[in-house]
Order: C-alpha cells, then sequence, then structure tokens
C-alpha cells in the first residue's frame, strides 16, 4: 500500500517534466527557425527591397521595413559574426500589442538597428512580419 501512495505523484512529477522538455525544445525551435529566417531575409533585401512585400501582415509596414533591413544589410559585412538576430518568444511590451508570436532584435557589431514583432506558430511556418520600431 505504502509503494502506490508514491506511484501517481512520483507519474505526475514525470508526466510535468516531460511536458515542460518538450515544450522548451518546441519553443527554442521555433526561435531558430525565426533567426535563421531574419538572417536569411538580410542580403535578399538589399538586392531586392520589394521581396518583404509577402513578408508583412500590413502593407504599410512595406517601405519602413525594407528601408530598415537595406540599412542594416548596406553596413553589414557579410560575414555572419558581424551580424546580430537576437529572437525572443512573446510580443514586446512597449511596442507590441499582444499579438506577435516573437520579437527580432537585428543589428550589425554592437549596435541595435531595428526591432521586430513577428508571427509564427511553429518551426515550418512562414515568418510574417506584424511590426517594426527602433531600439
Amino acid at each position: 500500500m505504502r509503494k502506490t501512495r508514491w506511484l501517481m505523484p512520483l507519474i505526475i512529477v514525470i508526466a510535468a517534466a516531460a511536458m515542460s522538455w518538450w515544450s522548451a525544445k518546441t519553443a527554442s525551435a521555433v526561435e531558430r527557425h525565426v533567426r535563421n529566417e531574419v538572417i536569411e531575409l538580410i542580403p535578399l533585401v538589399q538586392n531586392n527591397p520589394e521581396i518583404v512585400d509577402n513578408m508583412v501582415i500590413d502593407p504599410v509596414l512595406c517601405a519602413p521595413v525594407s528601408k530598415a533591413l537595406t540599412e542594416v544589410s548596406m553596413g553589414w559585412s557579410g560575414d555572419k559574426n558581424d551580424l546580430f538576430v537576437t529572437v525572443t518568444t512573446g510580443d514586446d511590451p512597449v511596442f507590441g500589442d499582444g499579438t506577435a508570436t516573437h520579437v527580432a532584435i537585428v543589428g550589425v557589431g554592437e549596435r541595435s538597428a531595428v526591432g521586430l514583432r513577428i508571427l509564427c506558430k511553429d518551426k515550418n511556418s512562414p515568418m510574417i512580419i506584424a511590426g517594426i520600431w527602433t531600439p
């Protein structure tokens, strides 16, 4: 009887730990996906600024996103070590309205150049830009 008394709490703890591990693994995979998408977008914008037209949620964002990412690409040497993209889960507390799934801060060297509010459900979904600001 004493052994069965501890069995159910043990099962609950193991299940909770497994769900926590799986959730963290999934979240980090999406963050890596968003980061890679942004890194791939930077040189593409320099050659064709209109490429962002299909990546924004609102056409009003096309010009500011193109301009900001073009400026980043112009200041970038092409070395991936000079470019930094920091992605976090959730929306920006100052510039967001709670609808973005991720925030990406993009910069060259040690200078943050632009912040992007992003919608991306999972690692296989396309990235959609929902907002932009200058940090």
